[in-house]
């Protein structure tokens, strides 16, 4: 079934057609959506409520077909959630979300996340094909897109084959756009599996002040097998970030295996406190996963962070190459490529590095160096055929006497002036015309 929505409707109509429509979001919710049905917002038209998709206990077996819910007509339609969520989507999978805009109170007013999918159930449970396309979402507390599980048992239930495209996430709290699972570091396997994020721009996720953990990311993937962020821009997030224990990253991803970060811009990324705000992030257990192709610049953190936390899984068998930084590490006293381990599960290994461009310059509030990689808790670290420049005032590597860290045909340059932009294949719009984007 195809059903209409608009301000010019009633409830008491059809909804079946663009000239008998319904007229309100609760009128939505009252209906079972099954799969194979469409729900359409007239385009341009504002519609107060949160949309909402309640656990369908028949439907929890994968079917065929989706719910879409999208705008027809010129523009996008409006739904603008005030304290609550915008969209909730309960125990089930098979759902495209396409042309609309969220919208929500505020970080200081709003309670939810703009669009949230969350898993409960036991048993293994992944629900699947999820679509969000040309959404924008702002103005939510926690994050803009939010997918979460939380088995009622120990299993890995939770989400997979989830694609973002073409959306933003702007001015909310906690991130732009995040997943997270149930945390079981004893244990094998990941809660989420096979997400694509792709030509999505997310900024000015201030953080939360008082939250009590790390707040204020762009795009953070976690507790996943499988993943892509690319083509995405990060910036302005993270600034109302207060806690000492970690900070926001512009894009990132922990606990997680075989991901792949590339063609991506984070810049001018920010923390209230003394951690993080940094451009890009592998971070507590990743494996097998590559960052290539990304330009990070201005950040108060490190450009590229590695950094495995207590408790973590082991973390291994990672490979940065072909990224430019310059100045970043604007706050504290970060590196361009900085490392930091607490030894956790082995620490951070075989790990290598090439084919980077790092340029760092001095700055007013910050101590900061191309390389650091002073941490004892990481063993058989690999910097090859890089190209690391300063303006002469800052450090070039700090650690490199660690003997677990070997520097091979490294290019090296002092008292070089700031590029006004990267150069050459590592200007972000000249990598995104070079290498174009993943067909969807």
């Amino acid at each position: 079934m195809d059903y209409y929505v608009s301000l010019l409707g009633d409830d008491a109509n059809s909804g079946l057609s663009e000239t008998r429509p319904w007229r309100s979001i609760e009128r939505v919710n009252a209906t079972e959506l099954l799969p194979g049905d469409s729900v359409w917002f007239q385009g341009n038209q504002i519609f107060v409520g949160n949309l909402c998709l309640a656990d369908a206990k028949k439907h929890h077996r994968q079917t065929s077909g989706v719910v879409t819910i999208g705008s027809y007509g010129e523009g996008r339609a409006t739904i603008d959630a005030g304290a609550g969520s915008g969209f909730l989507a309960e125990n089930r999978g098979g759902v495209h979300l396409r042309d609309l805009n969220f919208i929500g109170t505020g970080v200081f007013k709003n309670t939810c996340s703009g669009i949230l999918f969350i898993n409960t159930l036991p048993g293994d449970v992944k629900f699947a094909d999820i679509r969000i396309h040309q959404v924008t979402v702002s103005g939510f507390r926690q994050s803009g897109i939010n997918f979460t599980a939380e088995p009622t048992d120990s299993s890995w239930s939770g989400f997979r084959d989830v694609r973002i495209t073409d959306t933003t996430s702007h001015d909310n709290g906690d991130a732009g756009i995040s997943c997270i699972g149930a945390w079981n570091p004893e244990q094998s396997g990941y809660a989420h599996a096979d997400f694509y994020v792709g030509n999505c721009s997310v900024y000015r996720n201030t953080g939360i002040p008082g939250k009590g953990s790390h707040s204020g990311n762009g795009i953070v993937l976690g507790q996943i097998d499988g993943a892509i962020i690319e083509h995405c821009c990060a910036y302005e997030n993270g600034r109302l970030n207060d806690y000492e224990g970690g900070g926001p990253v512009g894009i990132w991803a922990w606990d997680a295996n075989r991901v792949v970060i590339q063609f991506n811009e984070s810049h001018h990324n920010r923390t209230g406190s003394s951690k993080d705000g940094g451009g890009f992030d592998l971070d507590g257990g990743v494996t097998y996963s590559t960052v290539q192709y990304n330009y990070s610049h201005d950040n108060d953190g490190a450009g590229y962070l590695l950094a495995q936390f207590c408790g973590a899984r082991p973390f291994y068998g990672n490979v940065i190459r072909y990224n430019l930084s310059v100045n970043d590490g604007r706050r504290n006293s970060y590196g361009g490529i900085h490392l930091w381990s607490t030894g956790a599960n082995g620490g951070i290994t075989d790990t290598t590095f090439y084919r980077n461009r790092v340029y760092m310059a001095q700055g007013a509030d910050c101590e900061p160096a191309v390389v650091d990689c002073m941490s004892d808790r990481i063993r058989n670290i690999r910097f090859y055929n890089n190209c690391f420049e300063t303006d002469g005032n800052v450090a070039l590597v700090r650690g490199k006497t660690n003997p677990e860290v070997v520097f091979k045909d490294n290019t090296v340059a002092t008292n070089c002036e700031s590029p006004q932009y990267p150069i050459g294949d590592m200007k972000h719009e000249a990598v995104q015309k070079r290498y174009p984007k993943t067909p969807r």
